[in-house]
């Protein structure tokens, strides 16, 4: 691929082209804080960051991808104590975790993943070139950001004025309410995390830390800074002033955000307590492929809808591109694999770089298939089409060819909801059986009688 990709800068209001160097572009995403299991609201953000630097390589670029772990923080000291672990043993369990749900969904190991607790030294530095230069003051022990010495403050999310009085407005060591903390002074409530520091033992604030490892792994000016569009302000926002202030110069060019996933028209959040971890995905009977598949359909600017309907939908169009693609595996099964790349789908891929718009290149993709469906390829047409095919799989990350002797994996919760119908089925009742049977369907299966036992199918 020689085409330039196009992106949305949140800074410019604008699309851009891409017109850096192509080796070891830069990109940094802000990760998780390691104190819980990352919902599926987390996920839709790495997975269309994920999306990006796949289509980033396909698209001849060689990115350098950093996503950092915050591992020091209120949430993950209070986790820790709570749960009888020092902060260390506590986040590196929670890490695990979170990299075993990376695995099953697909996503590409960062080429770096720092961790602000080992970064100390870092953060301490650029906030002692921030005090030097008037852009910060310290107050019994803790170090502030002035929010007043940095003129174009607010220009990544046009926050005005009257937003910078709410949050944090009360604290009484703050010269104002907008400023916010680069260090903060040890508390009893911390505990044995604590950190020495020209201002007296204590912990970085959360903004500091992906300033610091950023610009130790990518350096100023790097090509893009992703994460949630909840992260825009303050953090992100926070970033760019304390780094500019500290250097003189940008952190970023484009600031690359994905809009929010919503259930019910609200926000998925840990805050407000409607979340799902992959683990309750996979109790409602869906594997991780199919919660990708629904996470990139949407565009990523665009609010996204999760619903059990999202993922049926999203599951049947698996099916649907994992049966075409089958079907090419097994016409050119004799054929050695081409020598070379085609491009029989350039729309689909022109789609892709025009923002990463998935849903139009889905969209191309699934006309394809309504107008192939009866055609009879050749051996040579079908290897030509199957590697594109292949592709694509490697682009979106999940799976576009259905392997041989295909049958969807039933999760352990369906098989036990199927085996306790069956025994009301044999018990005669009938009532019973229906309501199982009906959350067979509500999960995705359909339940089929036989002479002795019974099949499940997805749909």
């Amino acid at each position: 691929m020689t085409k330039r990709i196009q992106l949305y800068n949140t800074l410019t209001r604008s699309s851009e082209f891409l017109d850096f160097q192509r080796s070891g572009i830069g990109v940094y995403c802000c990760g998780p804080t390691v104190y819980n299991f990352a919902h599926v609201g987390n996920f839709r953000t790495f997975t269309v960051v994920d999306l990006l630097y796949r289509v980033l390589r396909c698209g001849g670029y060689e990115p350098k991808f950093v996503r950092n772990i915050t591992d020091i923080d209120d949430k993950t000291i209070s986790g820790a104590q709570k749960s009888g672990e020092t902060l260390l043993v506590h986040t590196e369990r929670w890490t695990k975790i979170f990299h075993d749900d990376c695995r099953a969904m697909n996503l590409a190991v960062p080429t770096i993943e720092p961790r602000a607790a080992a970064h100390i030294d870092e953060q301490i530095a650029l906030i002692v070139k921030l005090l030097e230069r008037g852009a910060a003051y310290v107050r019994n022990g803790s170090v502030y950001f002035r929010v007043a010495a940095c003129k174009d403050y607010g220009k990544l999310s046009r926050v005005g004025e009257r937003e910078l009085l709410v949050g944090d407005g009360n604290d009484p060591e703050k010269e104002a309410a907008g400023d916010f903390v680069l260090w903060k002074a040890w508390k009893e409530s911390d505990g044995a995390v604590a950190y020495a520091s020209p201002w007296g033992k204590g912990r970085p604030g959360w903004h500091i830390e992906c300033s610091a490892m950023a610009l130790k792994y990518l350096g100023t000016n790097f090509a893009i800074h992703a994460g949630g569009i909840d992260l825009c302000f303050p953090h992100h926002e926070n970033e760019i002033a304390q780094t500019e202030m500290a250097t003189g110069e940008s952190l970023a060019k484009l600031w690359f955000h994905v809009a929010h996933l919503r259930i019910g028209g609200e926000k998925m959040s840990k805050s407000l307590g409607n979340l799902y971890t992959l683990n309750d995905i996979r109790t409602m009977g869906y594997d991780p492929p199919t919660l990708r598949y629904a996470l990139l359909s949407g565009h990523y600017r665009q609010p996204l809808n999760f619903s059990t309907e999202s993922l049926r939908s999203a599951r049947s169009a698996l099916g649907r591109l994992g049966q075409h693609g089958a079907r090419l595996r097994n016409i050119c099964a004799q054929l050695p694999p081409p020598a070379e790349k085609f491009t029989i789908f350039e729309a689909v891929w022109d789609a892709l770089l025009d923002d990463l718009h998935v849903p139009k290149a889905l969209g191309l993709l699934f006309t394809h298939l309504q107008n192939v469906a009866e055609k009879n390829f050749t051996a040579t047409e079908a290897r030509e089409e199957l590697a594109e095919w292949l592709r694509f799989e490697e682009v979106f990350g999940f799976p576009m060819v259905q392997k041989e002797n295909y049958s969807a994996d039933i999760p352990e919760e369906i098989l036990c909801i199927a085996e306790e119908r069956k025994k009301a089925r044999n018990a005669k009742d009938f009532t019973r059986a229906d309501v199982l049977r009906k959350e067979l369907l509500d999960r995705g299966w359909q339940v089929k009688d036989n002479a002795d036992s019974y099949d499940l199918t997805a749909v």
